[in-house]
């Protein structure tokens, strides 16, 4: 197998950097309740294969409307996953950083996941096991042959019996001509760290509300909080970075309101890019001899094992059963049902 990748090893231009993510098993959709619980075992199995802690289970909350956290709770207890269910005081004493303004959904098996440790691990397990990875490789398109694909890259072409495109934001253009991503949008989205004033525990958090938040903390020790698809459409290859000055002034004022236990002004900024479908559903998808994986819409991270296990038997042509992931018609509608 032969990886390659535009930019180097940790690079901060697309979805992936950072030292965290959040794992959560909570979703209204069963098909990602069940892809995350796949996914959770999957870490599991990375840390016993590289011999790294990547997982910290400090536990998930969600908090906000009061219907959506309702069919969290359904969903979840019908798929056999832990969660706790409390009241304003409750939560405020297990967790005397956040404010609440009503019950709230307890996650135990929720947590983190070390981005930044994650992909190094990664990378060398696949060494380990026979692949070559090759950075700072532009790939300028895939094209479908008779049978079996050709990567061309600067300088030259590759051809492979299967090419998996899991481009991010770049999907769109490296797949041209094979298949449209149509509603494919790129956004910048910005983040916030802050520092804790309190010695406290603190759990991964969501707000369910007209604007979507979320926070964890860092390794480093620091609460890390933004707001989730709220960012300006942008082109990968000429954003500038800035950051949004209207959006960011909001996300500092939601944490000065309803985290008392950080100190409310920003130590640290980052942007990322959200590369969505028009549903912010997966499309995990085999097309020819290209398989797809594309359009994680801001919250992939947490299910990579499983989405790689996905791909690779789709490359196998194994496929699965029933593939809720699989491209449709226009207008693109990938899964059952939202995700939120």
């Amino acid at each position: 197998m032969l990886a390659l990748d535009r930019f180097e090893p940790g690079h901060r231009r697309g979805s992936s950097h950072g030292s965290e993510r959040i794992v959560r098993l909570g979703h209204a959709d069963p098909t990602y309740v069940r892809f995350a619980i796949d996914a959770l075992q999957g870490w599991d199995e990375v840390e016993v294969a590289g011999r790294v802690p990547l997982l910290s289970r400090s536990g998930a909350v969600d908090m906000g409307f009061a219907d959506e956290l309702a069919e969290l709770e359904r969903v979840s207890t019908d798929a056999g996953v832990r969660v706790e269910r409390l009241d304003v005081g409750a939560a405020a004493r297990r967790w005397p950083g956040v404010r609440f303004a009503g019950d709230v959904l307890f996650q135990p098996d929720g947590g983190t996941v070390h981005a930044d440790r994650a992909l190094s691990v990664l990378r060398r397990l696949a060494v380990e096991s026979g692949a070559q990875l090759r950075a700072t490789t532009q790939v300028q398109r895939v094209e479908q042959l008779d049978s079996g694909v050709a990567v061309h890259i600067d300088g030259g072409r590759i051809e492979a019996s299967v090419a998996i495109v899991t481009a991010g934001a770049w999907s769109p253009g490296l797949l041209a001509g094979v298949v449209d991503l149509p509603g494919h949008r790129v956004t910048q989205e910005q983040l916030a760290f802050f520092r804790p004033r309190v010695d406290a525990v603190w759990p991964t958090l969501r707000s369910l509300d007209r604007v979507r938040h979320y926070g964890m903390v860092t390794p480093e020790g620091l609460v890390k909080v933004a707001e989730h698809h709220t960012g300006p459409v942008v082109d990968p290859d000429t954003r500038t970075f800035a950051l949004e000055p209207v959006t960011w002034a909001r996300l500092v004022d939601w944490v000065r309101e309803w985290l008392p236990g950080v100190d409310p002004d920003p130590v640290d900024q980052s942007t990322c890019l959200y590369a969505s479908t028009l549903q912010e559903d997966f499309v995990l998808d085999r097309v020819g001899d290209v398989v797809i994986g594309a359009g994680l819409s801001g919250h992939g991270f947490k299910f990579v094992p499983e989405i790689g296990r996905r791909l690779a038997d789709l490359a196998d042509g194994l496929g699965w059963a029933g593939n809720p992931f699989a491209l449709q018609s226009t207008p693109l509608r990938v899964g059952e049902s939202g995700h939120k």
